[in-house]
């Protein structure tokens, strides 16, 4: 097992919490972040290990073949879902199963997952300003309509580059719908888009938060129901936080 001998009980632990805390907080599946965490300490030669997460805390513990015996706990206050760093993060996952690295190389193996990005933050938001625009015109909207749409998604984007990280998430869905529906109105009442509900459909697609709800329909699938529960829940929570949003603004600005 290389140097694995060489790291006890709490470092192996830490080591896989941290693997799994970031796979977590990155949209992937309970079943995956406790199937990882457990994976990695056996490698590590644990005998025994147990783990139990939910959507926003991960318990747990291992023993060693020498009795030594280590219990951890993870809080994860905020997630997002991002593919490119759970495909990293697995990749880390098995290196860590494989090699069994010191504690040194696996934390920097970990950081450069964490750290990794396969384009610019300008890149993404110029592919949602693009998925934007595309949403509307499937629905139906004009070319004028696309193109107000993926104004108003740039617009949004800077407002939320200055949107403070540590306000609460259902909060921001809010205002940022709110802001959204604004806009649409705007937008027709100037004359650069033609359609208020095309623009404010493609708007809304940007916010649905299908990952989240179809990851909760398979940890319910997958047993967890706890889990499941609980990110299905949140979805409907963001998903009526959308709706009051633009619903506000349709209430106050009107809108054909």
């Amino acid at each position: 097992m290389g140097d694995s001998r060489y790291i006890t009980a709490d470092e192996i632990l830490c080591t896989a919490l941290d693997v799994g805390e970031h796979i977590l907080r990155h949209g992937g599946e309970v079943y995956r972040v406790e199937d990882t965490i457990n994976r990695i300490c056996i490698s590590y030669g644990a005998k025994h290990v147990e783990v139990f997460c939910i959507t926003s805390v991960i318990i747990s513990a291992i023993r060693m073949p020498d009795g030594e015996y280590s219990s951890q706990i993870r809080r994860v206050y905020d997630s997002d879902n991002n593919l490119y760093k759970l495909e990293m993060l697995n990749e880390v996952s098995r290196k860590l199963c494989k090699n069994t690295p010191p504690r040194e190389e696996a934390v920097r193996l970990i950081e450069s997952a964490k750290n990794a990005s396969p384009y610019s933050d300008y890149i993404g938001y110029l592919g949602a300003c693009i998925a934007v625009a595309a949403f509307i015109m499937f629905f139906g909207g004009s070319y004028r309509d696309a193109i107000a749409g993926a104004i108003i998604e740039s617009l949004l984007l800077i407002i939320a580059k200055f949107i403070p990280k540590h306000l609460n998430k259902i909060a921001i869905t809010t205002v940022q719908s709110f802001a959204a529906g604004v806009l649409s109105i705007i937008s027709v009442g100037v004359g650069l888009a033609q359609n208020t509900d095309k623009v404010m459909i493609g708007t809304i697609m940007i916010l649905i938060p299908g990952i989240a709800f179809g990851n909760s329909i398979r940890d319910i699938f997958n047993g967890d129901l706890i889990s499941g529960a609980l990110r299905l829940f949140h979805s409907l929570i963001v998903a009526i936080a959308i709706a009051f949003g633009f619903m506000v603004a349709l209430l106050w600005f009107g809108g054909k």
